[in-house]
């Protein structure tokens, strides 16, 4: 036999995970976002209206209110101009200068020069080139005054004229006061629409959460989960549902809880009753061994040699039948796995100590064993040494004569991964899916215990042992350990 140990460094590839925000993802808040934009948009469109509304109404009153205005200057200033009385004129003047709005008013005779002005040092002047028509909103974006012009007729003909000026300060100002109230109200609209959507969302969810409660504890196995009905809509009429549905599921848990119960009384009695007639038969021959040689060890006209003979049969056959015992007993009361950290590496080593000193198959074996750099893991010692055991006996039957097993330890996705490969004769398709049955056995010495002993031990390491085999090439058996404790 020979021993050829590799190392192979298997890296892990980790999984990177991408973080996102979920904050705006909830229903609550999708919800109040939705409510707030909609009183914004809603509020924001109203008092765009209002305020456009009122700029029209603000300006046409205040162009209504300037051509009265200028009529009066043409009614009070005709008879003035035609008697040239400057004092009349100024009077007109002052009077029409009182008013918040006006920024100027001036009368201009026939020839252009100014009679009587709210301005001063305006009097006795020529005007420049003077307005053939009315201003007209909106104004130019740096002209604050309306100019506004009516002319003093008399008989047909023209014999004056009335220029003035209307400030829109007080029109700006209130066209301002208007925006900024529609913005506060806008705000308010926002505060308010979202206190309602919280609300709201507050009634909804709070049914939503209930039932994502309850549903989280059915997954965890509590069937008696109820939510309480507290609304008549469409979330009331889902924690209904929800309630009718975890009371099916609790009834068919019943139901399939007492069937398993029958199958599993049923099965354990044919288990029984399979184990009693396999024990009995494989003791038997044993048994019937030891009662012939028993009765020729008792004939005194044995000679020595048929004795040794004899007695050797004796041994042979009480090894025999301890060996299977032993089989039946570590089947029928599997300790607890006490699992403890450990290198595995140390113990298959120690197992392969113990399986070459197998008369039997270890001649003519060469093992090639490959490790990680780190082989601890999550054990139980003893068991673990009887599934080693077994998988390397079994690879070693597999073998005529001359052959290799090799033994791989790697780190795969966070656990320890345990490979046993032999170029044996392989495992027929038609016997793979009968293997792992308890008493199944292709040879006449076996038991058919050792590989159902294996998987019930590796369950109990939280793992299963897979089995990939072709006929003629061989068999590779594969299960996988924690590195560490989740504790």
């Amino acid at each position: 036999m020979t021993g050829i140990c590799l190392h192979s460094n298997t890296p892990v590839v980790g999984q990177g995970r991408s973080w996102f925000p979920r904050a705006f993802h909830t229903l609550r808040v999708r919800l109040i976002i939705s409510v707030a934009l909609v009183h914004v948009v809603l509020m924001g469109q109203f008092t765009w209206e209002a305020v456009d509304r009122q700029s029209h109404e603000l300006r046409q009153e205040m162009v209504n209110q300037g051509r009265s205005l200028a009529s009066l200057m043409v009614v009070a200033s005709t008879n003035a101009l035609l008697s040239e009385d400057l004092a009349s004129l100024a009077e007109v003047t002052r009077r029409v200068g009182e008013r918040e709005d006006v920024s100027y008013g001036e009368v201009v005779d026939v020839r252009g020069f100014v009679m009587a002005s709210t301005r001063e040092g305006r009097v006795g002047r020529k005007v420049g080139p003077m307005i053939e028509q009315n201003d007209q909103f909106p104004l130019n974006e740096d002209d604050r005054i309306l100019d506004l012009r009516d002319e003093v007729i008399i008989d047909s003909s023209r014999v004056g004229l009335i220029r003035l000026g209307l400030s829109t300060k007080n029109l700006e100002n209130a066209l301002a006061e208007t925006r900024n109230r529609g913005i506060q109200y806008i705000l308010l609209a926002l505060v308010i629409g979202s206190i309602a959507a919280w609300l709201l969302s507050l009634a909804v969810t709070r049914n939503l959460h209930d039932l994502t409660l309850a549903a989280k504890r059915i997954g965890e196995g509590d069937l008696n989960a109820r939510v309480d009905v507290r609304s008549q809509d469409e979330t009331g009429t889902l924690a209904r549902a929800f309630n009718l549905m975890a009371a099916s599921l609790h009834r068919s848990s019943r139901e399939i809880e007492l069937e398993h119960r029958k199958r599993t009384d049923a099965e354990r009695l044919a288990c029984v009753g399979e184990m009693a007639a396999s024990i009995a038969h494989e003791i038997r021959n044993p048994m019937v061994a030891l009662i012939n040689s028993v009765k020729l060890l008792g004939n005194e006209q044995l000679s020595a040699e048929d004795h040794k003979a004899v007695s050797d049969i004796v041994n042979t056959e009480s090894n025999r039948l301890q060996r299977i015992l032993n089989d039946f007993l570590m089947f029928s009361r599997l300790p607890d796995a006490k699992l403890e950290q450990g290198d595995l590496k140390v113990l298959i080593e120690q197992t392969i100590g113990l399986v070459s000193q197998d008369p039997l198959y270890a001649d003519g074996i060469s093992f090639d064993c490959r490790y990680e750099d780190d082989n601890s893991c999550l054990f139980d010692s003893d068991l673990m040494r009887q599934v080693l055991i077994n998988l390397m006996l079994n690879a070693m039957q597999a073998i005529s004569g001359e052959g290799k097993l090799t033994i791989r330890l790697q780190q795969l996705n966070g656990r320890l991964n345990v490979s046993i490969v032999d170029n044996g004769r392989g495992i027929p398709a038609e016997v793979m899916p009968e293997i792992n049955k308890p008493f199944f056995t292709s040879r006449k010495e076996g038991t058919g215990l050792g590989l159902p002993v294996v998987q019930r031990i590796l369950a109990q390491h939280g793992t299963a042992l897979t089995i990939t085999s072709r006929e003629g090439s061989g068999t590779e058996v594969a299960f996988d350990l924690d590195v560490e404790s989740n504790g």
